[in-house]
């Protein structure tokens, strides 16, 4: 933790407006993450994903230990929105799995899956806390040669995301939505997912050997 803005303005006899402009360039550079209420913290270093490599092995290579927390796995009577995207029936039950994504032992992601009905075999339960976030649906042959469309957004935590993944309601997080459909495009999972602002970073590039910018 960093000292308060008054205990800076003292030490370093400077005023009030520039401590805050110098906190302010330290945390848009992602080398500070402040607390309303808490305070100024060194920043832990951001995970970065690239679709190429999986988190897991990200995770691996920087020295990390990847994990996850089940929150609940059952089977649920699908949300309207989810339904559509599935395209069941309405009401009509769904896999559901919510769990936390870990790195190092704190929660990073808050994931919420639905699994059509049509796609109940291949869920493997023993999986759940394994590998990367479609490992638990790896039974059978189900997922040879599916697509998935993503799309990512930038969002204020709600009040359940905030409690999940320790940070304040309203700050901020990268959703990314995600339709996985299997070959001959039967949709499989509804995936929703969202991470802490201040720990995670979405890489995209088409270069063979690009490296990923931190902060």
């Amino acid at each position: 933790m960093l000292p308060t803005e008054q205990q800076l303005q003292d030490k370093h006899d400077l005023s009030r407006t520039t401590v805050r402009q110098a906190l302010r360039e330290l945390e848009v550079e992602g080398l500070v993450t402040r607390y309303r209420g808490r305070g100024t913290f060194v920043a832990e270093p951001k995970v970065i994903h690239n679709p190429r490599l999986s988190l897991t092995d990200y995770l691996h290579q920087m020295g990390m230990t990847p994990g996850w927390q089940v929150i609940d796995a059952e089977w649920i009577s699908a949300p309207p929105e989810v339904a559509e995207r599935l395209v069941i029936p309405p009401e009509t039950d769904a896999f559901r799995l919510r769990r936390l994504r870990l790195a190092d032992g704190d929660p990073i992601g808050y994931h919420v899956a639905f699994v059509s009905p049509e796609f109940s075999d291949a869920i493997d339960l023993e999986s759940l806390n394994q590998g990367g976030s479609l490992r638990y649906l790896r039974k059978g042959n189900e997922l040879s040669e599916s697509l998935a469309d993503r799309f990512l957004e930038a969002v204020g935590a709600s009040d359940e995301e905030a409690e999940h993944l320790g940070v304040e309601e309203g700050d901020p997080l990268l959703l990314i939505r995600r339709l996985v459909v299997s070959r001959d495009k039967r949709h499989i999972e509804d995936f929703r997912g969202v991470y802490r602002g201040d720990r995670f970073q979405y890489q995209i590039s088409n270069l063979p050997s690009v490296q990923p910018l931190n902060g």
